[in-house]
């Protein structure tokens, strides 16, 4: 199995572990089609094994919070399950999130630059409760 689909899987069990609704599988097979080709180019390589090592808990930790805000969405609609609409909205956060701390965790944004969801208004809404970006110490 290549290191891509690992990781995938890997995702797909912590999103479906927060997520009490039940999930729509092609909306959740949509979703993964627009992280496939960057987790295919991160981890299918002669070091996926060791990068996936490196990022796998912080991936993994997004996947949990991913299936949590589609709960939350789904919960808040009184949609019987997570469809599109919830996992997209799932994903603008997300990503939102990517976006707002690329500087202090660059590998937040590697894996989601093309998901096709608008986030600016969860850009804006992350910036009013994390106005000043935790950057990295580089001192040392």
């Amino acid at each position: 199995m290549k290191m891509s689909e690992i990781a995938i899987t890997e995702i797909e069990l912590e999103l479906r572990a927060a997520c009490r609704h039940e999930i729509d599988e092609p909306a959740l097979d949509t979703m993964f089609s627009w992280v496939r080709p960057e987790f295919e180019r991160i981890l299918d390589r002669v070091d996926g094994k060791k990068r996936w090592a490196e990022v796998g808990p912080r991936v993994r930790e997004a996947g949990r919070h991913l299936g949590a805000f589609a709960d939350f969405f789904a919960s808040h609609a009184g949609a019987p399950d997570v469809g599109m609409e919830q996992l997209t909205q799932a994903m603008a956060m997300m990503r939102a999130d990517c976006t707002v701390r690329a500087e202090r965790t660059p590998v937040a944004w590697e894996f989601c630059p093309r998901v096709p969801v608008d986030v600016r208004a969860a850009q804006e809404y992350l910036r009013t409760i994390a106005p000043v970006p935790e950057l990295v110490s580089r001192a040392g």
